[in-house]
Order: C-alpha cells, then structure tokens, then sequence
C-alpha cells in the first residue's frame, strides 16, 4: 500500500436498531469512507457506493443504501468520499483510494476479492465507468446511474471487459441521456465486441424487483435493453441499460418521488427500485466470469420468502425477549426449541418482515406446524416498528399436536399500504418444541368464491367439539370470550376445539363465501 494510505483510524458509529451490522468511518490519510459490514458474512463481496459532484458521503447513505440488501444478501459496503466535490476522473488519486479501500477491507473482513463491485451515481457513476477503465483486473461489475464519462475513454486497461449496467432517466438534460444513447453506448459495445442489436425487455421490470407497493401499484413505462454476450479478444463480458422513462437527473430510490416538472409523472413513484437493480446485477459477475448468484432476500416481497425453509433460515429473524430458546432449521422445518417460557406469547417469536400488503386488500395466510407434544401457537401480520400495531381483527391462536397440520386465516388489509409488514409467530408463552413449515401469505378476492360452502345450518358444541349440521371441512376463526382468536380445521362436520370454558363463543368460516360470525354457548 502506498505510505500516503498508511493510517488507518477507526470510528465506530451505532447503525439502526433494525439492522444487523456496524457502521463505521474509515479513515485513509486525510480521506474518509464510511464502511457498513453485516453481523454475519462469509467471504463477503464488496460494494463501492459514490455519490456525485457537490455531494458527499451522507447523500449515498441516504439514496444509495445497500445496508437492508448487504445484511441478507453477504457483503460489504463502502461509501468513500470524493476529495473536495469531484472525482479525479484524469489521474490516479482516487483510483489509488479506491484501491487502498479494497487492501483494507481484505485485511479487516476477508473480503472476496473477486466480487468487488462499483456503482454511483452522476459523477460517481463517471467514476464507476473510470474504473472499469484502469483497474478491470480488481473491479468484477459496475452500475452508472445517470452518469458516464462525457469525454469518453481511453488508455484503458485492456486485461479484462467489466461487465456493465447504466440506469439513467430518459428525461435527464444534465449528464444527457440523449448523449449515453448516442454516443457513449455505442464505443462501448464496440470496445467490448457486443451484438449490434439489443434484447428488450418493455415494460421494465413486471415483477418485484425490490420495488415497494406504490411502485408495483403503477404500471411501468420504463425498459431494459441488453446486449451479450459480448465477445473480443478472448474475453467475454455484457452491457446493459435500464432506461428509467421520465426520470430526470435523479437516483431511482424507491422511497422517493419523480421530480420531473411533467404533470406526467411528477410526484409519483419512480419505475424501478436503483439500488436493488445495481445489486442483482453486480452479484452475477466475479472477475472468473459469470457466476450463479448467491440468493438473497428482497426488500420488499408480496409473498412470503423461503417460506418452505429450503434456504435454510434465509429470510427469517428469531427473536428471544424473555425466556430462554433456540430456534433453526432441522430436516426442512423450522423448529423453535423453548426451555424456558417469557412473560408474553411475543417473547419468544420468528418473524419475516418486508411483505408488501396494500390498503383494501384481502389476504391468506397457509402454514404447516406441530409441536412436541400438544401446545397453543399464537401467529399475527404486524408493523415492523413501534407500536408493532396488529393488521388483524384479532390475533391467531392455534392448538398443535404432535400430528403435522395445515393452517390457514384471513384478513383485509383496512390500514394505509406497508411495504414493509411482518409475519410473525409468537411460541413465548408455553414450552415445547414447536415446527413450522411451507409458510404463505397471498391475495385473496373478497366474495367471488361460489363454490365455497356457506356457513349456514345448526352449531353444536359437546365434549370439546364443535358439531355443523351442513357443512363438511373448512377452516374455522373461534373468537372466545375475551376476543382471544384460534382458527381450527374442520372435518367430517366437526371441529375439535378443546374442552372450552363456559361463555358465549363466536365462529366463522375462513375460506368459504359467508365471513359472518354465528355465536355458539359452552355451558357449564
């Protein structure tokens, strides 16, 4: 390393309680990058965030934050600041800094050092393509949004083609669309060796993509336009733009609105999600080629993610706020080992957040579970923050037993949208060992079910089962006298709830066209 990079001081600044990681300054001679590195990794990746000319360190935590991606997903970040408000995009220096970053997060996280990425935005993204010029041999990918270097390229380094997205809005007039589309675009696909032609995908994207409920509620004008495999020389690399229609000179943040002074599209969501775009490309490419990317949890998902546990416990948090237990992933099932029991059913709970669920919507929630010997398990759909307010009439409790079981409820979305819900199981109030499996969550319509059975005919309660004198199987929501919930399957007519205090109980069908509670009395 150069003597000029020769300190290096540490300052430790606590990162968000709901992330899994320290974030921390990096200091380089009279240069700082601000570093934020997951709790848990393996040889992670690096990523090399910049922000653009004027700006600083703080705009890239803000609009450019991989931190929620890199906590799942197995990677480093660094966000280096520029010296002074520029990047050195004709000399050295900054390539000498971005380098040394590179030196010092091998020494301090053993990072794989054929999985360093770099992306920015404006003159960080003129940065990024700089270098993917002079350093193709340390650089595996880059990602340039809404920026490209305006005199082009030259005196490359020719040991290696790095792999290419630019994301940049169609209606950007200050680092040119027009300009990337026209001029600079087209020396890159002749220096790479790339088909003349492009694949388009129009519009772009339709699933996800990292994107939240806003987003995915309104249709995408944007495209993606892709040309490889890009073969000359013996190396082989592609080049990509993801054109964001009506994006002015702007970061596609999901959180933020188009500033675009067109009626057409000011103040409404932008097409795509930049960050989680630059991500999912980059972690397809090593400086060994293409690779097949690791899995990693999005942001915000409308389903359930690994609700089946194939990914191990990918996508999922276990939290222990009282009592003592162990929760992890054993024969495909996830199972929640309790020794000792909390103050609350919440103290003990396996959670998965960011599930996108929009106001006036109904949703079905399916889950497998047993237990080690019969026990109550309490399930919810909540806010991932304080309050942590219940999307639910009233929360679920179900009675295990020691038999694999299919589960299931249903709910209407009545608060505003939340891109970022959870599900959530609460096993803290009793022990025994609890197993969960194919864990889902859908959309369901509301009323439009004419072959599901109505909940008519004569109830019945006797020796802890609920007798139906027209209806065959289902799924019912019991509400005790307390509010207290439990959905209980039915079969052959019957519905096995338990022995059950004395009160006035009330049930309805879950899946069936008639959502009306009808009482029931369990006398003494």
């Amino acid at each position: 390393m150069s003597g000029k990079w020769k300190w290096m001081i540490p300052v430790l600044v606590a990162a968000s309680a709901s992330l899994a990681g320290t974030q921390w300054d990096l200091k380089l001679g009279d240069r700082t990058a601000t570093i934020y590195a997951p709790d848990n990794r393996d040889k992670p990746a690096l990523v090399i965030s910049m922000h653009g000319m004027g700006l600083g360190i703080w705009w890239s935590l803000g609009a450019m934050d991989y931190k929620a991606i890199a906590d799942t997903a197995n990677f480093v970040v660094a966000y280096p600041g520029s010296d002074g408000s520029q990047w050195d995009l004709g000399g050295s220096k900054d390539v000498d800094f971005i380098v040394a970053i590179i030196d010092e997060m091998s020494k301090k996280y053993d990072i794989d050092l054929d999985r360093v990425y770099a992306t920015g935005f404006s003159m960080g993204g003129m940065m990024s393509w700089y270098l993917a010029c002079k350093i193709p041999d340390k650089i595996a990918a880059i990602v340039g949004g809404n920026g490209y270097p305006l005199g082009g390229l030259s005196g490359c380094s020719d040991v290696r083609h790095v792999p290419a997205l630019q994301i940049h809005g169609t209606a950007d007039d200050f680092v040119s669309y027009s300009g990337f589309v026209g001029n600079f675009l087209p020396s890159q696909r002749t220096r790479y060796g790339c088909p003349a032609n492009p694949v388009t995908t129009k519009p772009y994207p339709e699933g996800v993509n990292g994107r939240n409920a806003k987003q995915i509620a309104q249709p995408s004008q944007s495209f993606m336009e892709y040309w490889g495999p890009c073969e000359k020389n013996g190396k082989t690399s592609e080049l990509a733009l993801l054109s964001v229609t009506g994006m002015i000179h702007d970061w596609a943040t999901a959180d933020k609105a188009n500033a675009n002074e067109d009626p057409a599209f000011t103040g409404k969501p932008f097409d795509v999600n930049g960050t989680w775009e630059a991500w999912n490309f980059m972690r397809q490419w090593s400086l060994k080629g293409k690779v097949v990317p690791l899995p990693s949890v999005p942001a915000s998902h409308d389903t359930v993610y690994n609700g089946g546990f194939d990914q191990g416990s990918m996508g999922w948090n276990f939290n222990v706020w009282g009592g003592g237990a162990r929760g992890s992933v054993v024969a495909g099932e996830y199972e929640i080992e309790i020794d000792s029991v909390g103050d609350a059913n919440s103290s003990i709970q396996l959670v998965q957040k960011g599930i996108i669920l929009e106001q006036g919507k109904s949703y079905r929630v399916t889950f497998d579970a047993r237990a080690a010997s019969p026990r109550t398990l309490e399930a919810n759909v909540e806010q991932d923050d304080d309050p942590w307010a219940s999307y639910l009439p009233a929360l679920q409790s179900f009675d295990l037993t020691t038999t694999k079981t299919s589960f299931a409820y249903t709910f209407t979305m009545t608060a505003p949208t939340d891109s970022n819900a959870r599900i959530t199981f609460n096993a803290g109030a009793s022990t025994g060992t609890v197993y969960l499996d194919n864990v889902a969550i859908q959309s369901v319509a509301v009323g439009v079910q004419p072959k599901a059975p109505a909940f008519r005919g004569r109830l019945s309660w006797a020796d802890g089962t609920l007798h139906l004198s027209n209806l065959e199987s289902g799924t019912l929501q019991i509400l005790d006298t307390r509010g207290r919930s439990r959905a209980v399957p039915m079969t052959g007519g019957r519905a096995f709830t338990g022995i059950l205090p004395a009160g006035l109980y009330r049930a309805r069908l879950l899946d069936g066209a008639d959502h009306e509670f009808r009482a029931f009395p369990v006398l003494p």
